[in-house]
């Protein structure tokens, strides 16, 4: 039996061993080195105790110092595990518990001190003891902590289990008879908890994961394996025949004496070959550390190379995006000048008749055309790193929905042939007539990659022709899908072979030397490719540089309908032939609608937007307002701003559609809004809204939106132009002069407002007019420390006086904006008093320049206690 007994335990700490070892080879997890250096030490121990008997068929000398050498380094390891992965609370802990095994092991270290060494016994039991309470403290406190332990005390118990398993055996063999085989049930549990202990470690460093895993070369890592497993094999067998060899030599020694030592040569023996096992195994953890050092050194480098080479593409796009963005700013402003010039120089000198006139306003259209392509050029440049930015960060979603493919093949085309007539260029269509019309997808992102393909066939195409052809494979039946084959070919300059591979990868643009002149990012290919790889489509070129290119894609789609596509050139023609160059869309005399906003000036450019419509608008200021408004009158369409104080635009819906009249539950309601993030529009969708209008509003499409939502027997056709007279000539207007000598930028309000000095007076009007209330609201939230209506007020003051051109108010009120949203009131206290000053300085100035004599505005206090200040309107009828 204790023969039995022996080869168990070294065979488990041997493949204990090889386990912890091939562990920490393949992870460098801590926890595996505590493992390797506990089963190292045990081997020293085991093997010479299981070599000694069986040389010799007797155990050795337990006061030996060979014979727990081992175990005692192994108990010293445990302890400072035991310790290690505690935390300082758990280390502080106290129960009265964990010193039960103090007592315990004090009755038994007075049975086994009559055995062996004294000093070798109270070692090993003080060391023990320590452990098995230090082991208890661990389980107790995560009894204690319960859900909030930060991991179950695996390796406490699995310790516990194998140091109470020795003092089993410790107490077993102070006694005979029975007792024989209590000891051998203890030491195949303590053989059992080298097992346990290796279970432990597994899950309790997979739930810390504190090391993070690196692994060194795979060869090198077979390698270390086979060879300690081949040192391991060939040491423990030779060792063992060695000492039968030294026995045999020494017992045919005529001079061996029953009581001679000779014998204790072959302790020393098999004490070196175990220490040459645990050695071996220290020095491959060596080899895997310098290896680990050296994999991490070489990583490092490798890192710093390619932050190195990050750094400078970064700094290329950079350096690009800044000439980019750089040339159609430059073309905004320049051609922006050319037009306050003009009209300068038409106000000095106003045209003598009528053709002098209308040359003129030719130039002016000429340079406004200009700062239009230009201004879309830059928006395109935005769009495209934005859009980049939201796929590389995975916040970029494919929503789709029916659609119609002739609407979107329509929209792109319309746009492309505008700029491939621009440069002299034909631009072809060859659409599959029988390809269904209406498909599911994200018509939005299938338009982006058309546009994106198009836009760079015409850039890069100086003279010839563009064609954009669209076929269909799959069965076309309702339901099932359909792969659209669109291919866009062009007689550029092709792309050269070796830049093929290249031509789908971010901020890359073909023969950069030869394209020097030519506008773009380097993105929209990049940003095409990633989105086909979203909608399980791809992409693929074939180019002869110097003759032309062919990208074609090919995108599945399910059919919603049969109904085929038809004749799209007669249809795209026609669309051609019956576009209006009037922003006119339509007459609706007879509809009413309303606007809410809490903002005064965006309700004047709203409705003044919307004056050609010839509809009633009426005008709120609050959410309050408008359902005042709404429980007076019928209104056909209502446009709702969101961010509004007290009550914001969703709450002002929910309370309007929460009415008893069937009317107040149809109205179709619009979102006006900001927040232009993907996503937006489906969100308010979803908080009820019928549809949704981004800021700032655009006149075509906010009269398009419209169109969808008005009655369709109250629209009437816009009227005919009247005919064309010969202008007055304009007075001159010293109002612009006055306020750009007073730092007002007169030049960005007139670009907002069209040019129209009219409308600019008005806004500035109204700026004022709405001025006192605003001050008083703002110090009052200010005072109350109402961040979130704070924010809503100071946003609207940072657009207004944007819009009139203060741009050291607008910066100011940015700043204050930023802080409210943040709760920052150290910043608020900072700045809110510099705010009020620039904004009493520019009122003064505006009054002075216009001629507005500011009205009072009363203040009256509600029964609450609170002031509520009523904002007081000149009596010119606009009340």
């Amino acid at each position: 039996m204790e023969f039995l007994e022996n080869i168990v335990q070294l065979l488990l700490i041997l493949i204990a061993l090889l386990i912890s070892l091939f562990r920490y080879i393949g992870s460098k997890q801590r926890g595996w080195l505590y493992a390797v250096g506990f089963f190292t030490s045990s081997l020293l121990s085991s093997y010479f105790w299981t070599a000694y008997l069986v040389i010799m068929g007797e155990s050795p000398n337990a006061s030996d110092l060979f014979t727990y050498f081992g175990w005692n380094v192994s108990y010293f390891i445990l302890a400072f595990l035991t310790f290690h992965i505690k935390t300082p609370e758990e280390r502080k802990y106290f129960h009265p518990l964990m010193l039960l095994p103090i007592p315990l092991n004090i009755w038994q270290l007075q049975l086994y001190l009559q055995f062996g060494s004294t000093l070798n016994n109270i070692y090993q039991v003080t060391v023990c003891t320590i452990i098995a309470c230090s082991c208890l403290q661990s389980i107790l406190w995560s009894v204690k902590q319960h859900e909030n332990a930060p991991k179950p005390p695996f390796i406490p118990a699995a310790v516990l289990v194998y140091v109470a398993s020795e003092f089993g055996m410790w107490t077993a063999s102070c006694y005979e008879g029975w007792a024989e085989y209590v000891y051998y049930l203890f030491s195949f549990l303590c053989s059992g908890a080298y097992l346990l202990f290796l279970w432990a470690i597994r899950h309790h460093y997979a739930v810390d994961a504190r090391e993070p895993e690196t692994r060194i070369d795979r060869g090198l890592q077979n390698f270390l394996e086979i060879a300690y497993i081949g040192i391991v094999a060939v040491g423990s067998l030779g060792g063992i025949m060695l000492g039968f060899w030294i026995r045999d030599v020494l017992t045919r020694g005529a001079y061996l004496t029953a009581s001679s030592d000779a014998y204790a040569i072959i302790s020393v023996v098999l004490f070196l070959i175990s220490s040459i096992l645990a050695a071996f195994a220290i020095a491959i953890i060596f080899v895997v550390y310098f290896e680990q050092k050296i994999a991490e050194n070489n990583r490092l480098r490798e890192e710093k190379q390619v932050a190195e080479r990050s750094n400078a593409a970064k700094s290329d796009f950079l350096a690009n995006m800044s000439h980019e963005i750089r040339t159609p700013l430059n073309a905004v402003l320049g051609m922006n000048k050319m037009i306050i010039l003009e009209i300068q120089g038409a106000c000095e000198h106003p045209p003598a008749n009528r053709d002098a006139a209308c040359s003129v306003m030719k130039h002016i259209t000429e340079y406004a055309g200009n700062i239009e392509n230009a201004g879309n050029n830059l928006l395109s440049i935005i769009n495209d790193i934005l859009d980049f930015s939201k796929i590389e960060a995975g916040k970029l979603d494919i929503v789709e929905h029916p659609y119609l493919l002739s609407s979107v093949l329509n929209d792109v085309s319309t746009i492309v042939l505008v700029r491939a007539k621009d440069k002299g260029l034909a631009l072809h269509t060859e659409i599959d007539g029988s390809i269904p019309d209406q498909l599911f997808g994200d018509d939005m992102r299938i338009r982006q990659i058309i546009s994106n393909i198009l836009n760079n066939a015409v850039k890069y195409t100086d003279s010839g022709s563009v064609t954009l052809s669209v076929h269909g494979t799959g069965r076309y039946q309702a339901g099932e899908t359909a792969e659209l084959a669109i291919a866009v070919r062009d007689t550029g300059i092709g792309i050269r072979k070796e830049e093929l591979s290249r031509i789908f990868d971010k901020f890359e643009r073909s023969d950069l030397e030869r394209n020097s002149t030519v506008e773009g990012t380097g993105l929209g290919l990049a940003i095409t490719h990633r989105l086909l790889d979203m909608m399980g489509g791809s992409i693929h070129v074939e180019s002869e540089y110097g003759k032309g290119s062919v990208f074609t894609v090919l995108l599945p789609q399910k059919v919603v309908s049969t109904e085929p596509i038809g004749d799209f050139r007669a249809k795209f023609e026609q669309s051609l032939a019956s576009q209006h160059t009037s922003e006119c869309l339509f007459r609706a005399p007879g509809t009413r609608i309303l606007i809410v906003d809490d903002t005064r000036m965006n309700l004047s450019v709203a409705a003044g937007l919307l004056k050609d419509t010839e509809m009633q608008i009426d005008l709120a200021e609050s959410g309050a307002a408008a359902l005042q408004l709404c429980a007076q009158n019928r209104y056909d369409v209502i446009l709702l701003d969101q961010r509004m104080p007290v009550m914001d635009g969703t709450e002002t819906l929910r309370r309007l559609r929460a009415q008893e009249h069937d009317e107040f539950r149809q109205v179709p309601v619009i979102c006006l809004t900001a927040d232009a993030l993907t996503g937006a529009k489906e969100h308010y969708i979803a908080e009820g809204f019928t549809d949704y209008l981004s800021k700032p509003i655009d006149s075509l499409s906010m009269k398009r939106l419209l169109m969808q939502y008005l009655p369709e027997g109250k629209i009437l056709p816009p009227a005919e132009a009247a005919p064309v007279r010969d202008p007055e000539p304009p007075a001159p207007d010293g109002l612009l002069q006055a306020l750009q000598q007073k730092g007002i930028h007169t030049e960005a309000a007139m670009d907002y407002c069209q040019n129209d000095r009219e409308l600019y007076r008005m806004l500035l009007e109204e700026f004022v007019q709405g001025a006192p209330k605003k001050q008083c609201d703002l110090q009052r939230f200010y005072d109350k420390h109402d961040a979130n209506n704070y924010a809503i007020l100071i946003h609207a003051l940072k657009s207004s006086s944007r819009m009139i051109g203060a741009e050291a108010l607008s910066a100011i009120a940015a700043g204050l904006e930023k802080a409210a949203d943040a709760d920052d009131w150290d910043t608020l206290t900072a700045e809110h008093p510099e705010m009020l000053t620039e904004y009493d300085a520019l009122l003064a100035e505006l009054n002075a320049a216009i001629g507005y004599v500011q009205q009072p505005v009363s203040v009256s206090v509600s029964a609450d206690g609170e002031d509520e200040i009523m904002e007081f309107f000149p009596e010119d009828g606009n009340a």
